[in-house]
C-alpha cells in the first residue's frame, strides 16, 4: 500500500531543501541517460554486489561501519560499532530486521516497514542506474540549494515509497534522495564521489531524519574508506543475527521473576535496581527504550558519553546521550551490560513528591529479552525469560498479532467502524490517540475535530489535541463502547504518524490483563476478575512543578468551560495543596489521579499560594 505525500510534506521540502526552478522541457530521459552514464553505464551490469568498509559518526560518536549489498534485489546489510554501542539493520529473504543497541533483533514487517524497506534497498543496490527496470520516472522542476542548481527526478520503486532524487546539474552525480518513511522525511546525502573500478561511487553518505515539523530526529555520517565490486552475490554475509538472549540470569534458580506493578497517573511503573542499589520506580513503556534520566545518572555517578537527539509525542526534540549499566535487575531478573540513553527529563516529569523520583524508562529491550505479563489484578509483573531453557508456553486468551515499523508493536483494530494499525503503547498514560490523516481518510475526523480541546503531548512538547467519545472500537474479539478518543495533529511527531490510525495506551490496555511475547509477536488479552469501570471526569487544567519550588503546582492552562475555570482557577495561579494534601508531597502523577479519569461529580479542593481555596466537581466534557 501506498500513500501519497501530504501538502505539508510538500510545503515542508520546498521550504526546508531549496527554490524550485522552471522545468526544463522534455529532458527527462536525457537528464537519466547523463546521470547513469556518469556512474559508469553498463559497468554497473557486471557487479553482482558490493561491499564497503569505513566509520560511522553519529551522536557525537564514531566507530566502524560496514555494508554488503545485492545489487539485483536489493538485500543488504549494515552495521556500525563505537564506543559504547553497536547496531545492525538489514533486508534478508525473511524481510527487514533490526538489531538495536542492545543487541537483540526484531523484524520490521509492518504494510509500512515493508514498503519503506523497498524504497530504501532499491536506494542501497542504487537502483536508479538499472535502465532496464519496470520503473517510471517523472521529471519536477530544477531546485536552487547552497548556490548550485539541481536536476530532479521522482519515482515509485514497485510496492516502495515515493522518492526524489536531486542530482546534480554540473557533475551529473546523484547529490540526495528524499522520502517519506513513518512520521519522519528521509533524506540520504550522498558526496565524495570516486572512480572504483570503472564505477563512481559515493565515499561520504550522510543520513538524516526530520519529522514533519522540520525539526531533526537525528543523523549519521558513514564515510567509505574501501568499497569492493562482487561478481557474485555476497548472500551469506546478509543473513540477519541469531537474536539469542545471552545478557540475562536468574537468581535463585528462578525459571520466571516477579516484580510490584504500579499504576500512577494512568503511568505502569516497576521496581528496579541498578547496580545493586535499592529499587527505583521506572516506567515500563513498550514504545520506550532503556533510559536513564540525567537526575538519576548524576545521582548514581554515570558517566554519559555522545550528543545526539531523539523525537516523540509533540514536534520538538530532545538532547541525548548514553551510558552503559552493570546490572539491571527486576526482581530475579538480571540483564548485564545494558545501554541506556540518557535524557535531560524535566523536574516535573520525574518528581513524584514524597515518594521517590522516576529514575528513567524501560522499553523495548526487556520485551525482547522476556516473555511480560502485566497482572493488573494482583499488581504484579511477571518476567518469563527467552532462551533460558524452554521457550515461555503460549498463554490462553484473546491472541492479537503483533506487527513492527519501528520499535513499538502495532496490532490491527477498529474505531467507529474502521480498520487500522494502531500502536500499543503501555507508556500512554492518557486517552486512546486517533491520527488525524487517518481519521480523515476514513471520513471521521470532522466528528473529533469539533471535541473537546485539550493540551497534551510528550518529548516534543505541548499541543491542543480534541477529545470525543468513540462509537465503538474493536481490538481482538472485544469490542468496548466505552472510550474517549483523542485526536492529535499532523505536527505531533510520533503522535501525528500518517501511516498509522493510533494509539492504543492504559486507557484501554488496563481494561485486561495483558501478556506481550514478542517471539510469537503476538499479544493477548485476558480477563480481569473485576473488570474496572472506565470514567471520564476531569477538573480541565493542567499543571506542572520547577525544581525551584515544588511545594507548588504552577497552572498553565484552564480549559474553557471546564470545572476549574467555572470555579475561578486561572492560568498562572499556583495550587499548594489538593484534597488537604501539600502539594510537595505529591507528582505529577498523584495530582492526575486526583484531577482526571474520575467518575462525574468527584469532588477537588485546590488551595492557592494566595489564598484562596477553590472547588469543582468532575464533568466529562467530551462530546458522545
Amino acid at each position: 500500500m501506498s500513500y501519497p505525500a501530504s501538502p505539508l510534506l510538500a510545503l515542508l521540502l520546498a521550504a526546508c531543501l531549496g527554490q524550485a526552478l522552471a522545468t526544463p522541457a522534455g529532458d527527462g530521459n536525457a537528464v537519466l541517460d547523463t546521470m547513469r552514464q556518469a556512474h559508469g553505464a553498463a559497468r554497473w551490469n557486471d557487479v553482482a554486489g558490493l561491499q564497503a568498509t569505513g566509520k560511522e559518526d553519529g551522536d557525537g560518536l564514531s566507530g566502524p561501519w560496514q555494508t554488503a549489498v545485492d545489487l539485483r534485489n536489493g538485500q543488504y546489510i549494515a552495521r556500525m560499532r563505537n564506543d559504547v554501542f553497536g547496531a545492525a539493520q538489514g533486508i534478508d529473504a525473511q524481510g527487514q530486521w533490526r538489531e538495536d543497541i542492545t543487541g537483540m533483533v526484531h523484524p520490521l514487517d509492518s504494510d509500512e516497514a515493508r514498503a519503506v524497506g523497498v524504497t530504501e534497498g532499491w536506494l542501497r543496490r542504487f537502483g536508479y542506474l538499472d535502465s532496464q527496470a519496470a520503473v517510471t520516472y517523472h521529471r519536477l522542476p530544477d531546485a536552487q540549494d547552497g548556490g548550485h542548481i539541481y536536476q530532479r527526478i521522482e519515482t515509485t520503486p514497485p510496492g516502495g515509497r515515493t522518492v526524489t532524487l536531486w542530482i546534480d546539474g554540473t557533475t551529473h552525480l546523484v547529490d540526495r534522495a528524499i522520502y517519506a518513511t513513518s512520521f519522519l522525511v528521509a533524506t540520504e546525502r550522498y558526496a565524495d564521489y570516486r572512480k572504483v573500478d570503472g564505477l563512481t561511487l559515493p565515499f561520504r553518505i550522510t543520513s538524516a531524519r526530520a519529522n514533519l515539523a522540520g525539526n531533526s530526529d537525528g543523523e549519521s555520517v558513514d564515510t567509505v574508506e574501501q568499497y569492493r565490486l562482487l561478481t557474485r552475490a555476497p548472500s551469506a554475509a546478509l543473513q540477519r543475527p541469531e537474536g539469542k538472549v545471552l545478557d540475562v540470569s536468574m537468581a535463585n534458580q528462578a525459571h520466571d521473576a516477579t516484580t510490584t506493578l504500579r499504576v500512577e497517573g494512568g503511568i505502569v511503573m516497576v521496581d528496579v535496581s541498578i547496580d545493586g542499589r535499592p529499587p527505583m520506580p521506572f516506567i515500563l513503556d513498550t514504545g520506550g527504550h532503556a533510559i536513564l534520566t540525567v537526575d538519576a545518572a548524576k545521582k548514581m555517578g554515570f558517566q554519559t558519553q555522545g550528543q545526539g537527539v531523539s523525537g516523540g509525542s509533540g514536534s520538538g526534540t530532545m538532547s541525548t546521550s548514553y551510558t552503559r549499566v552493570h546490572d539491571t535487575a527486576l526482581g530475579d531478573a538480571h540483564i548485564r551490560d545494558l545501554t541506556y540513553t540518557v535524557l535531560p527529563y524535566p523536574f516535573s516529569f520525574y518528581d513524584r513528591g514524597d515518594g521517590a523520583p522516576i529514575a528513567g524508562i524501560l522499553g523495548l529491550e526487556m520485551f525482547e529479552r522476556f516473555a511480560i505479563t502485566f497482572d493488573y489484578d494482583h499488581h504484579q509483573l511477571r518476567l518469563q525469560p527467552y532462551d533460558q531453557g524452554e521457550a515461555p508456553p503460549a498463554m490462553k486468551g484473546d491472541a492479537v498479532t503483533l506487527r513492527f515499523t519501528d520499535d513499538m508493536p502495532l496490532a490491527q483494530a477498529s474505531q467507529d467502524g474502521h480498520a487500522g494499525m494502531f500502536g500499543i503503547d503501555t507508556g500512554n498514560a492518557g486517552y486512546l490517540l486517533t491520527f488525524p490523516q487517518w481519521a480523515a481518510r476514513n471520513g471521521i475526523a470532522r466528528r473529533y475535530e469539533a471535541g473537546l480541546p485539550i493540551p497534551t503531548g510528550g518529548v516534543g512538547g505541548l499541543f491542543t489535541a480534541h477529545v470525543a467519545h468513540a462509537r465503538a472500537f474493536t481490538l481482538g474479539s472485544q469490542t468496548l463502547d466505552n472510550v474517549a478518543a483523542m485526536l492529535t495533529r499532523t505536527d505531533a511527531g510520533a503522535t501525528g504518524n500518517p501511516s498509522e490510525a493510533g494509539n492504543i495506551g492504559q486507557d484501554i490496555l488496563a481494561r485486561y490483563n495483558v501478556h506481550f511475547d514478542y517471539r510469537r509477536q503476538q499479544m493477548v488479552l485476558m480477563p480481569r476478575a473485576q473488570p474496572p469501570v472506565w470514567h471520564y471526569g476531569m477538573a480541565g487544567f493542567r499543571a506542572e512543578k520547577h525544581q525551584e519550588h515544588p511545594d507548588r503546582f504552577n497552572v498553565i492552562n484552564v480549559m474553557p468551560g471546564s470545572p476549574a475555570q467555572d470555579a475561578g482557577l486561572k492560568q498562572g495561579d499556583a495550587i499548594v495543596a489538593v484534597n488537604g494534601k501539600p502539594a510537595r508531597t505529591l507528582g505529577f502523577g498523584q495530582l492526575r489521579d486526583l484531577s482526571s479519569h474520575l467518575p462525574e461529580g468527584t469532588p477537588l479542593v485546590l488551595k492557592l499560594a494566595d489564598g484562596r481555596e477553590v472547588t469543582m466537581a468532575m464533568r466529562d466534557m467530551a462530546p458522545k
